[in-house]
């Protein structure tokens, strides 16, 4: 079950109404042309893979300027599995007054295996490389995010945590909760350590739940994100009976002109 709740939230997070989906859904991801979506909340559904390719342009109306999201292809990979290329298009003028707003998310997303306990989940095997050319100032990040709850199903009340794994940030994007400062260092996961930073999204109610890294990521990541969600377990955000609801991964632009050309892998094994 696909979850329109998972944003990457920066220290404001506006309001905003979840916009209706405009999607289609294919069956044979070989018979799919590249296809570009600049519309407010366009998706494709490619129901032989674990993904939906998503543009939400949820604050198109604070942008001057536009986001588009590229679906390019699928492949398998020497290990099995399948890996998408897609890719974040934005031409976003700087307006002082909205330059920490995000002005949307693109992004794939998991479709298969979610509303299951973490305690029933083997592997979530990740891949993530990225280039990122911009042309102008430019602020966003590169991140994963999951959602999770003690409810199956469950995204949207105030007992869902999102967490966000924050690999590449840039033009001064800070998490919710900065301000309180990190709540706990976590050490050895994937190579670095991490601060952890949470606070309440005001307009959801829900705690978000941030880590970011003490050395960035500069274009590939690859790990376990199960291991990040046990770094979570001991930290004490949730238990291994949680449910893992949701879980993507993508881009948050705010401003800037800038192409994302992105490679992933991400699926969850039981």
């Amino acid at each position: 079950m696909f979850s329109e709740a998972l944003l990457c939230l920066a220290l404001v997070a506006p309001a905003f109404a979840a916009p209706a989906p405009q999607g289609i859904t294919l069956s044979d991801s070989t018979k799919q042309q590249p296809i570009t979506m600049c519309g407010t909340a366009q998706n494709i559904v490619l129901t032989d893979t674990p993904w939906i390719v998503y543009n939400m342009f949820y604050n198109q109306g604070q942008t001057k300027g536009s986001m588009c999201t590229g679906y390019k292809s699928v492949s398998t990979g020497s290990d099995g599995n399948k890996n998408i290329e897609w890719s974040a298009i934005t031409d976003i003028d700087y307006v002082q007054a909205t330059n920490n707003v995000p002005k949307g998310y693109t992004f794939v997303g998991l479709t298969q295996n979610l509303e299951t306990k973490l305690s029933a989940i083997s592997s979530i095997p990740a891949t993530y490389d990225w280039t990122r050319t911009n042309t102008t100032a430019y602020k966003g990040n590169i991140c994963f995010d999951f959602m999770t709850s003690d409810t199956k199903g469950d995204s949207t009340s105030s007992s869902a945590q999102e967490l966000m794994l924050w690999l590449n940030y840039t033009g001064g994007q800070l998490p919710i909760g900065w301000t309180a400062g990190p709540k706990a260092t976590i050490s050895d996961l994937y190579g670095t350590s991490w601060k952890l930073y949470q606070g309440v999204n005001t307009d959801t109610g829900i705690t978000v739940s941030s880590l970011l890294p003490d050395e960035q990521f500069t274009g590939s990541f690859q790990g376990d994100i199960k291991d990040w969600l046990l770094a979570m377990v001991k930290v004490g955000v949730f238990t291994e009976s949680t449910y893992v609801n949701v879980g993507n991964a993508g881009t948050e632009p705010f401003y800037g002109k800038a192409t994302v050309n992105a490679t992933l892998g991400l699926q969850i094994n039981l």
